[in-house]
This record gives structure tokens, sequence and C-alpha cells, in this order.
């Protein structure tokens, strides 16, 4: 049994971008690397009280 997700269907549908047989892109189907999604980035972490207090805590 193969890991390849090929079908043997190579059709590209040109408004949805990918492959009618498998559902890949045609980068994806070249072997270009597609980079995993990005991580939301982390919440910004409350100033400490003694520092709100001298600056505000930066809602104006």
């Amino acid at each position: 049994m193969s890991d390849s997700l090929c079908v043997g269907v190579c059709m590209i549908d040109w408004d949805s971008g990918v492959c009618l047989g498998c559902g890949r892109t045609p980068d994806e189907i070249d072997g270009v690397p597609v980079p995993p999604p990005a991580e939301p980035a982390p919440a910004a972490a409350p100033l400490p009280q003694n520092v709100a207090e001298q600056v505000g805590a930066g809602t104006e």
C-alpha cells in the first residue's frame, strides 16, 4: 500500500485551485513544501500594578 494521495486523476479545477482527484493544490502535487499555519500570537501579559500606576494600563 502506498502513502501517496494520488488516485491517478490529475485534473485541476482552476476555480477552486485543487485537483479533482486528490484535493491537493498544484504546489502540493509538485512537492513544494507548504508552511504550517501560523500560531496565534500569545496574549499580552498585563502590566504589574506598580508599572500600570506609573504609565497607565494602555487602554486610553
